[in-house]
């Protein structure tokens, strides 16, 4: 029975190509989809799954409260990691280590290496909590002397090429010339995907034995810095509610008394790689992001198996005096039903392999919204197979058993007798599903349509300072003085393609923050209000032509002497005009300006209140270079960067020359939303293509069953035009009725989007016009590919054939 089902299957398949293509299509698209983001969640959910008792493992992270702003840290102060482990026996393992953010030069034989944040300060513990294999030395002993390492496999390959695990030990390598470490152990890489990427573990007490104790406030309960780390692991009886309930009282126990309240929490290991409140080490994963993939596949998947419906039912009255002989013959009902599920579970068999075939170039196509890590090397494993199977099945059972059951209802004495014309009278259901997909196609447009117009208002609009031809150098985190770095900007003031330089901080306009509580007594009133910070010598200002509305500019100094304050926080601090606080001693230090508000983060955030003032040396670790105009070609910018390179090799001849274009910069901030912008560029593509696809085999279906009358309308005068108007305006009208009702449902979806930016774009009417246009563009589009050509055909063919 099932060799007969098969080859019955075969031959239905060959005998209607044209609506087998289409169906085909349809559901390699959707299959495709559904695999890739199959794997996406597949891959983002085995993060850190191989530790030991992961369900027992914690972050210690901190909630820093400004007044009433909540920053949320995931590092903590560095003598957290001692007390708990003191004090808490309900902690089984404590291990904190430290992030080296510092490090631009590692030398390691004789040549010298670039470093990334894959170098961090650690101990024994560390190797608790992650099962790392040793090839060489030993986790009890390899990180108990100060000044010792231990590498991965493939960093001592990188560094040592060609030596054994065991010959490595004993090599030293240096890091910025001032620590001097040998290598006690080498690790097997990790396999298994994890946000703990790190290659090299310099002993943590190295920091108590060199001149790092102090950078890294070791001793200082009011500096949390997301570089101090710390997991714990409880032991198997212990609660989580209890240890963060001592945590707590921590600080009060150890008076810790300054300007925040710091609260440290428990952060679960399995969520560290799906909170981007407490930013994970590598790249975390947005759940709604996920969420979204997924609903993406459901859709697509959905408009495949509506397209499988429609042709199908539309081909009903074609196999139904089929249907009639069968059961004359004494085909059962459960017979036919199954005969009709096969042909289903064939074309969609059909669909999967091509899917496998194809998925890898969707993953290619991708790429930029894709995690990195993500191979092609799981597409072909036993679960992906198993996922295959389940949802061929789950289409098969889904999409077909509609049509079937209408095939195998037919009665053989009225099909035998008459010309069934339609599928059971359901016509108004194939029009219901045709609308149904244009109007996922039409939301998807105008989903685009408004996140490019938000992502170009963000990018357009004016920030409150100068952003073009802006270059931003960083020096080196450790320099013998300040005089290389006035060496620098002296070399870089003397180049004719440069208009003006200065030292400071960061930009006006950066993806971070750095900030203070600025407190003032108005009469019996204290007025306490969080501060942006921004650092810049005299220059900074002028460079960036930020406009100064009262008072005057800053004067270069080596610590904080004098503030100038924007608008927002002249206000906040309960001043109604600008002149008002010049003179004003805030924070022990007078207000000497005022500036215009500025920018300083992406439009989600509201402006805040901001300081700007010259400060320590050390905080001025960034040149802030103006170009020149670019001239044609951009060859004075060209020329302009060369020189800055060589500038930069005479004062740091051992260090990498980068820069950053401001504007660039910027960009970078919206690359979520530039991202989202390509995603729905091709869920919109992919959502037409199938619903073309499914348009188009109706129009098909409809122009081959009107082919008569077509003839004797052009008979008797009817225009090619007019044929075409006839076939088509059925047609149009479901698509304007899909226009009708995806406007509501787009208008609330991307409100509500919308309404996560504190400043952002208004939904013009025109946008909902523009997608409504190109939809109908579109579907005629695709609809004139069969319409003209039957309205072209000679009515002598059609009348013969008849």
């Amino acid at each position: 029975m099932l060799k007969n089902f098969l080859l019955v299957s075969f031959r239905s398949i060959w005998r209607n190509k044209a609506f087998s293509v289409i169906n085909i299509m349809g559901l390699v698209v959707g299959i495709s989809a559904a695999l890739m983001i199959y794997q996406v969640i597949r891959y983002e959910n085995s993060f850190d799954k191989f530790e030991k008792n992961s369900d027992r493992i914690y972050r210690v992270v901190t909630d820093v409260d400004f007044n009433g702003t909540v920053i949320k840290n995931d590092g903590v102060a560095a003598p957290v990691a001692g007390v708990i482990k003191d004090r808490m026996p309900a902690v089984e393992t404590v291990a904190p280590f430290f992030i080296n953010d510092i490090t631009r030069r590692i030398t390691a034989n004789g040549k010298d290496f670039k470093n990334g944040r894959d170098v961090v300060y650690a101990d024994k513990n560390y190797f608790d909590i992650f099962p790392y294999q040793w090839l060489s030395g030993t986790a009890a002993s390899s990180l108990r002397e100060p000044f010792t390492v231990v590498l991965t496999a493939g960093r001592a390959e990188k560094y040592f090429p060609g030596l054994s695990p065991a010959a490595v030990l004993g090599k030293e390598i240096i890091y910025d010339d001032s620590i001097r470490a040998t290598v006690s152990g080498v690790v097997a890489d990790l396999k298994q995907p994890t946000d703990f990427k790190y290659m090299e573990f310099i002993s943590l007490s190295t920091l108590q034995s060199s001149g790092l104790r102090e950078m890294y406030a070791l001793d200082y309960w009011n500096n949390t810095n997301a570089a101090s780390q710390l997991l714990i692991r409880l032991h198997a009886s212990a609660s989580a509610k209890d240890v963060t309930g001592e945590l707590a009282k921590l600080r009060e126990t150890n008076k810790i008394e300054d300007q925040t309240k710091n609260v440290l929490q428990l952060q679960p290991f399995g969520d560290i790689h799906f909170n981007r409140d407490y930013t994970a080490e590598g790249t975390p994963a947005a759940v709604t992001r996920l969420y979204a993939l997924s609903l993406v596949a459901c859709l697509l998947l959905l408009l495949a198996g509506i397209n499988f419906v429609n042709l199908t039912t539309a081909q009903a009255a074609r196999r139904a005096r089929e249907t009639g002989i069968r059961k004359s013959l004494g085909s059962s009902f459960p017979q036919l039903l199954l005969q009709f599920l096969s042909e289903t579970l064939l074309l969609t068999f059909l669909a999967g392999v091509l899917s496998v075939l194809l998925t890898p170039l969707f993953l290619v196509f991708f790429q930029s919204f894709l995690p990195k890590g993500l191979t092609t090397e799981m597409l072909y494993d036993w679960q992906t197979a198993l996922f295959l199977l389940g949802l061929c099945l789950g289409i098969t059972l889904l999409a077909g058993i509609y049509p079937a059951l209408v095939l195998a209802r037919f009665q053989p004495v009225v099909v035998l007798k008459t010309q069934v014309q339609a599928a059971g009278g359901k016509v108004w259901l194939r029009k219901t599903l045709t609308v149904s997909q244009f109007v996922v196609a039409q939301f998807f447009i105008i989903a685009t349509l408004i996140v490019s117009k938000q992502v170009h208002y963000s990018l357009s609009r004016d920030p409150g300072f100068r952003k073009d031809a802006i270059v931003t150098v960083r020096t080196p985190q450790r320099e013998l003085g300040p005089g290389e770095r006035n060496t620098f900007q002296e070399k870089l003031a003397a180049i004719p393609e440069i208009a003006m330089v200065s030292q400071g901080g960061t930009p006006p306009l950066f993806g971070g923050f750095m900030s203070m509580t600025f407190r003032y007594q108005q009469g019996e009133k204290e007025i306490a209000q969080n501060m942006e910070l921004r650092y810049g010598d005299s220059l900074y200002a002028k460079l960036y032509n930020l406009k100064i509305i009262a008072g005057r500019n800053i004067r270069s100094t080596d610590t904080i002497a004098e503030w100038v304050l924007n608008e927002k926080a002249v206000t906040s601090l309960g001043f109604r005009h600008p002149q008002d606080i010049i003179g004003v001693v805030v924070e022990n230090h007078p207000v000497v300006g005022v500036v215009k508000d500025f920018v300083t983060s992406s439009t989600r955030k509201e402006i805040p209140a901001l300081a700007l003032s010259s400060a320590a040396l050390w905080q001025h670790r960034t040149m802030h270079v103006l170009l020149r105009p670019s001239g044609e070609n951009g060859i004075v910018w060209k020329h302009a960067l060369e020189k800055m390179e060589k500038a930069w090799k005479e004062v740091y001849p051992r260090e990498t020359f980068s820069y950053d274009f401001l504007d660039k910069s910027i960009a970078k901030l919206y690359s979520e939303e530039q991202r989202t912008v390509q995603l729905l560029n091709w869920c919109a593509g992919l959502a037409f293509f199938i619903s073309a696809l499914g348009l188009l085999g109706l129009v098909i279906f409809t122009t081959n069953q009107r082919t008569r009358e077509i003839g004797i309308r052009k008979v008797l005068g009817a225009t090619v035009w007019q044929v075409v108007a006839l076939l088509t305006t059925d047609f149009m009208k479901l698509v304007g009725i899909a226009f009708v009702l995806a406007i509501p449902l787009s208008w609330w979806a991307m409100q509500h989007w919308l309404s996560s930016y504190v400043y952002r774009t208004s939904m013009s009417w025109w946008i909902f016009a523009i997608g409504g246009g190109l939809m109908a563009l579109l579907a005629l589009a695709t609809m004139s590919i069969k319409t003209i050509r039957a309205a072209w055909s000679n009515p002598v063919n059609a009348l013969k054939s008849e």
